[in-house]
């Protein structure tokens, strides 16, 4: 057992608080970075940092072979509605269901969760009975009440650059799963100054029986939410591009021999996107192939962006289906696509019939 252990008491988050933390405000390898750190993952981004054979529970002080929830520590000041970060702790599965004991009871794991509290603490009935009363009470004083995020904390420790926290991202969208939360999404992108789309043509793809593992972009084409053309270039690919995917394009090796590298302007298309949240239509796939292009050009694929797929929001809003749905008008040009993009989330935010 590590330390001295911690106290494990019911969380009840205010409702304007739900979502608001550190996790949704910085890059997947930075919040992976803290849970190591943290001693709630095994396993080190960095490859010099052995592994762990086993992490410790902070608050019920277990060792545990898998993985910990990495929680959250807030203090909410009602005067000045502040709600501040004070630390992190690493939590089991059963601590982290009796920490958020809200949740617990919505999914059906209310019982377990006090039968949590009651062993780690070790409180009789009336105790535990006090306790969620408490909690309760708390919450209710807190409901309505809007919260600023404060994440000081995070430079104070010298964990986190100021830079690296883009708290713009708190403004995504929800994930959507019916023709309502997709037109919800729809309105709410287009309200966002914060939201750039983005748009590429390859060399080939990532995944499939055509996969190629040199893929990489030959155009790349950014615009803002309002339409206006923030990046349109074509790229000299470090490997030919093969018939089968001009055919679909029409890019010829011919046409981007002149062309910069992807390298000369990479630093100009990561201005472009650096804490935005980025639009593509099919998402995995830009993101994948942009890293794979950095991977062969020896550069870092970008971190700090906030990828949102506007193909899976299409398909909920026509009916929810797990296949791949074409971009309405699209024309297989970057530059384009991100116009055709627009316009579907425009028709989406209006609630329009959309052609196939």
């Amino acid at each position: 057992m590590a330390g001295k252990l911690k106290k494990l008491e019911i969380g009840l988050i205010p409702v304007n608080a739900w979502g608001r933390n550190v996790r949704e405000v910085v890059s997947q390898q930075i919040w992976e970075d803290l849970r190591w750190q943290f001693g709630a993952s095994r396993y080190s981004l960095n490859p010099t940092d052995r592994s762990r054979d086993s992490l410790v529970c902070e608050t019920c002080g277990e060792e545990k072979r898998g993985d910990l929830h990495l929680h959250e520590l807030w203090e909410f000041d009602d005067q000045r509605l502040a709600q501040k970060l004070v630390g992190f702790m690493a939590v089991c599965e059963d601590c982290h269901n009796a920490i958020h004991f809200g949740r617990a009871i919505k999914v059906g794991l209310g019982e377990d969760a006090i039968e949590q509290l009651v062993k780690v603490n070790k409180w009789t009935d009336k105790q535990i009975l006090s306790h969620i009363e408490k909690a309760a009470k708390l919450w209710k004083k807190r409901e309505g009440l809007n919260y600023e995020l404060d994440l000081t904390w995070l430079q104070e420790q010298e964990l986190v650059p100021e830079n690296k926290i883009h708290l713009a991202w708190l403004n995504k969208p929800r994930k959507v799963y019916d023709r309502i939360g997709a037109i919800s999404w729809a309105q709410q992108i287009l309200s966002n100054p914060d939201v750039v789309i983005l748009d590429t043509e390859t060399t080939g793809l990532m995944e499939g029986p055509m996969a190629n593992p040199n893929a990489e972009v030959v155009e790349l084409a950014i615009t803002s939410i309002s339409g206006r053309t923030l990046h349109n270039s074509r790229f000299k690919p470090r490997y030919s591009i093969p018939q089968r995917t001009t055919e679909i394009h029409g890019i010829t090796n011919q046409a981007v021999k002149k062309s910069p590298k992807f390298s000369q302007e990479f630093s100009e298309i990561l201005q472009k996107i650096t804490g935005k949240i980025v639009i593509c239509y099919n998402a995995r796939f830009d993101e994948k192939v942009i890293a794979n292009t950095c991977k062969l050009h020896e550069l870092d694929p970008p971190e700090d962006v906030m990828w949102e797929c506007a193909m899976k929001v299409y398909k909920a809003y026509q009916a929810p289906n797990p296949w791949f749905s074409k971009l309405p008008n699209a024309k297989h040009s970057a530059l384009s696509d991100c116009k055709a993009t627009l316009k579907l989330i425009k028709s989406m935010s209006k609630n329009e019939d959309i052609p196939p």
